[in-house]
């Protein structure tokens, strides 16, 4: 008997082993069902090549592939496999499910599901996302074959060229278990970039006959390429779209294409009795010039996708994943493997450490160096962001969220973080403030400062802690490259933002070092609620920020200010351990000329700790504090929630006061902090509180159905509150090198995570 993709026997929303195809050992992952599907399903593509989401109903979904950045084109609700056997057509999805998202379609209803016009669909779907590979097992009814397909991109950590391909592969399985030959034919439909996102509404169709067969769509804005590897006979049509007299008739036509966007490829096959036949259908996309507004008839100005520089269009992306396929999808499947095998993880820790990598491909952006970028930027390094929210707060490289997120990126592609660091010193403000968020290049088109001002922004950025965001991701690449070029090439900017920094509050004294700017005119990480005076969050923060800054500069021969770090840290520390302390925890913050005082209870306030010791230096806090604080967290922040830490709670056994925790309210949960208080627990000995706090974040967001639309604030009742799509929820990839009792170089070692996973995917041929 032919063997599914997976098992389909397994419950659906838990974490379950498994034995799947193509892996030497078992794995662990979570199943889902199209009657049942997440939010989002798998996202196709790469760094900086867009997307689009294959759903769990076998429905294509969002897509940005031709640059529709804001707002996403879609859901499309758009089948694009079939299959015709005897006459009998069975499309290889279920109906819509995003109706909700305010689009329908006239795709097979609830009400006439399963018939419609002579076409069957699927009766049920099995699911399994694994970034960058989606495996669905198709439930058809009365069909003679079983089918299997298995989607994915070239992603692969450590390779940043390979991972900058705008293409994705689709290998169908149909697999012969009868005693009888099987003779049908398999198409795949895709309806091509609207006439908005290609600029025209006429399009050339040109037939491709190499060891790819198939058609190139093109456009002047838009183009791709849809074939099949390997195939002698090949039909090309027009785009099927919804409609079940076009898709009943595949077996002996299809569409004339005219000059339409759409497309179709169709294989005639025979399978075997006991035989299993792949069919590999590629689709691969060239649309080179986004623009600054969002989408391509916004405002804003053009940029250049990197990946442009390496394809020059989309046949050259189909030929490389022609010619390369099989290679590919080994090195992807031996990189996951890798952590599939990590088994002192938790099973939901070794799924989400691969799946949580697909927002990088929801948010990145690459910008070649062209004009209007500045002459700094270098034509090798172009100019690599990531989007905030794309589908809630768009714009592009909101510094704290790569604070929280762009471990990945230090680990996996250097070059892309390199990038980002050179584009915030080259945005670096005179007075040596760091920037909030990128201007030009941001899918907004106007520069920070006058974004945003019905959310406050423009009054209260987080000036105060921008610095500290820029100065922990040049140090996390120092630390993990082991390269003093990096440290040379930056060290006079976090210099100029570390005086600035600690000169926010210039007539304060040493309360100033761990205090809100001299106006209380900024935000904390925890934003859009009033703060003021001394604030131990910032404080510890800062008082981090302090130590990495002396590190730096004693490693750069500064002795001078080094001196001046060292004469900071102690004497911030010593007002935030005298006038920031509760008795079991620390205050939110305390004014002392104005009497202003909070002892609302902050579940965050150690972040400066946190920040201290993953770089592999002395924490900022008294050591026994530390304990109690913790102690105090688990009885309030950790019991309030059962999704994570609350990131506000009520002082204990009295009331708080009347200060308004804003969008948080006193139930709200942040993913990504609480990974980091999670890692604090795991630091302290309690491995056990530590592992459940994490686990507790990402079970409901598996649970919800957002395993592949991460939120930025959770409360457990209401949905996501706050976000879609965060890629700051990727500071899941710091727990690994905790877990092992490092700092965040430690994967990095020989034998460690993070250089196994880049070993194992590295070639053992050359794709060309």
């Amino acid at each position: 008997m032919n063997q599914t993709l997976f098992p389909t026997d397994l419950p659906e929303r838990e974490w379950v082993e498994f034995l799947a195809q193509g892996y030497p050992a078992p794995v662990c992952g979570v199943i889902h069902r199209g009657s049942n599907p997440p939010v989002c399903g798998v996202p196709l593509g790469g760094i900086d090549t867009g997307c689009i989401d294959l759903e769990a109903t076998g429905l294509f979904g969002y897509s940005t592939i031709f640059n529709s950045l804001i707002p996403r084109r879609g859901p499309l609700n758009q089948p694009f496999l079939g299959i015709s056997i005897d006459s009998q057509t069975w499309v290889c999805a279920l109906h819509p499910m995003h109706e909700p998202h305010g689009t329908t379609s006239t795709w097979l209803s609830p009400v006439t599901m399963g018939r419609y016009k002579g076409v069957c669909s699927a009766e049920e779907i099995h699911y399994w996302g694994h970034y960058p590979v989606a495996d669905l097992e198709f439930i058809l009814d009365k069909v003679p074959i079983s089918i299997g397909l298995r989607c994915w991109t070239p992603f692969i950590p450590g390779d940043v060229s390979v991972s900058n391909t705008p293409g994705s592969v689709f290998e169908l399985h149909l697999r012969n278990n009868s005693a009888k030959v099987q003779k049908g034919t398999a198409v795949f439909s895709f309806s091509g970039p609207s006439e908005a996102e290609a600029g025209t509404s006429s399009f050339e169709h040109r037939q491709i006959n190499k060891q790819l067969k198939g058609v190139a769509v093109l456009s002047s804005q838009a183009s791709y390429v849809l074939g099949v590897i390997g195939e002698t006979q090949v039909r090309i049509g027009g785009f099927l779209g919804s409609e079940g007299t076009a898709w009943s008739a595949i077996e002996w036509q299809l569409p004339y294409a005219k000059q339409q966007p759409g497309a179709s490829v169709g294989v005639d096959f025979i399978v075997e009795p006991g035989e299993e036949k792949v069919i590999r259908f590629i689709l691969a996309w060239h649309s080179p010039v986004w623009m600054g507004g969002g989408s391509m008839t916004a405002a804003g100005n053009p940029y250049s996708h990197m990946y442009a520089r390496r394809y020059a269009d989309a046949e050259a992306v189909a030929d490389f994943l022609a010619r390369n396929h099989t290679l590919l999808l080994h090195r992807i499947l031996a990189w996951q493997s890798v952590l599939y095998s990590e088994k002192s993880y938790p099973a939901w820790l070794r799924d989400s450490l691969i799946n949580i990598l697909h927002l990088i491909t929801e948010t990145s952006v690459w910008g070649q160096a062209k004009p209007p970028i500045g002459d700094w930027c270098e034509p090798d390094d172009g100019i690599f962001g990531m989007n905030e929210s794309p589908r809630w707060c768009p714009q592009i490289e909101c510094i704290p969220c790569s604070f929280y997120g762009n471990l990945p990126l230090v680990y996996f592609f250097p070059e892309a973080a390199l990038s980002t660091l050179r584009a915030y010193k080259a945005y670096q403000f005179p007075s040596g403030q760091a920037p909030w968020v990128f201007g030009g290049v941001t899918v907004r088109t106007s520069p920070y400062e006058l974004t945003l001002p019905s959310q406050g922004y423009a009054v209260k950025p987080q000036t105060t802690l921008d610095g500290a965001c820029y100065l922990e991701m040049v140090d996390k690449l120092w630390q993990c490259s082991g390269n003093d070029a990096v440290l040379q090439e930056f060290y006079e900017s976090i210099k100029k933002n570390t005086i600035f920094t600690m000169n926010l509050r210039p007539n304060a004294g040493p309360d100033g070092i761990v205090s809100m700017p001299a106006d209380n005119n900024a935000y904390d990480w925890y934003e859009l609620c009033d703060l003021f005076g001394i604030v131990p969050h910032i404080g510890g923060v800062h008082l981090a920020q302090l130590r990495l800054a002396y590190r730096m500069a004693e490693a750069i021969g500064d002795t001078q200010f080094a001196i001046q770090c060292q004469e900071w840290l102690e004497q911030g520390s010593a007002v935030l351990e005298d006038k920031g302390w509760a008795g079991n925890y620390y205050l939110l913050f305390n004014e002392v000329e104005t009497g202003k005082k909070s002892e609302i209870i902050l579940a965050h306030q150690l972040d400066g700790e946190w920040i201290a010791r993953f770089h592999g230096l002395p924490g900022v806090f008294r050591p026994e504090r530390v304990g109690i604080t913790l102690e105090t967290l688990k009885r309030t922040s950790l019991a309030q929630s059962k999704y994570g830490a609350s990131v506000f709670s009520q002082p204990e056994d009295r009331p708080g006061d009347d200060w308004d925790p804003g969008y948080w309210t006193l139930r709200g949960v942040h993913p990504p902090g609480t990974f980091m208080l999670a890692m604090l627990y795991l630091y302290e000995g309690q491995t056990d509180t530590g592992l459940d706090l994490a686990g507790r974040v990402v079970n409901e967001i598996v649970q919800r159905g957002w395993m592949w639309d991460w939120a930025v604030v959770l409360d457990g009742s209401e949905g996501p509150r706050i976000g879609t799509d965060y890629y700051q929820n990727m500071m899941l990839w710091s727990l690994p090198a905790v877990i092992s009792g490092g700092n965040l170089k430690t994967p990095c070692q020989p034998g460690g995570l993070v250089y196994r996973v880049i070993q194992a995917g590295r070639a053992n041929g050359f794709c060309s």
